[in-house]
């Protein structure tokens, strides 16, 4: 069975030097879902895309949870995306939940 590991995105959590693979690839994820497409000067397609800003979370979540598969797996070729949850917080901002199992060969 393989291991399945959860990543709760927290823009606030910024790690320059991580200490394992397993912490990198944590790092990397964040780093991807924090950032919008164009946002990054020289690498314009990196990151989300911004159209999912204000949308009610019923149209949101189908269209985010594939985005965020496609992108992660793009960006991150040691992971498999397994599941994308939301977090529906009252102040109206939600946050992605990503499940997610590393490739056969990725040594943690």
């Amino acid at each position: 069975m393989t291991r399945q590991y959860t990543l709760t995105y927290n823009p606030s959590v910024i790690n320059f030097r991580p200490e394992s693979v397993l912490e990198e690839i944590f790092q990397n994820i964040n780093t991807i879902l924090g950032t919008y497409k164009f946002s990054v000067p020289l690498f314009r397609g990196f990151g989300l895309e911004a159209e999912f800003v204000d949308k009610p979370m019923s149209i949101l979540h189908p269209l985010f949870v594939r985005e965020v598969v496609e992108t992660v797996e793009k960006y991150e070729p040691r992971v498999i995306v397994e599941e994308v949850k939301m977090t529906a917080e009252i102040d109206g901002i939600a946050y992605p939940i990503i499940i997610f199992s590393l490739k056969n060969g990725v040594n943690v």
